[in-house]
């Protein structure tokens, strides 16, 4: 299972929360990393951060983060 950008497009100000809560949801990217739960995505500095989360079976957490500018293209960010 992967996970689909939807709520980072709110954060990015790419759509309104208005639309969300409405059912009115745009796919911008299929995600480049594997399936996950529990991840945690911020806007900070002009950029989404997603960072951790669970493998989909909630077996192990995750020590990886994710960039993007625009919520469809995503990097691997460097680890700290």
């Amino acid at each position: 299972m992967r996970c689909s950008v939807y709520f980072p497009a709110v954060i990015a100000g790419l759509v309104g929360i208005d639309d969300v809560l409405a059912g009115n949801w745009t796919q911008l990217s299929a995600g480049p990393w594997s399936g996950r739960e529990g991840l945690m995505v911020a806007s900070t500095q002009g950029k989404l951060v997603l960072t951790g989360g669970r493998t989909s079976s909630g077996a192990g957490f995750l020590d990886e983060g994710w960039t993007s500018t625009d919520g469809g293209g995503w990097a691997l960010a460097a680890k700290a």
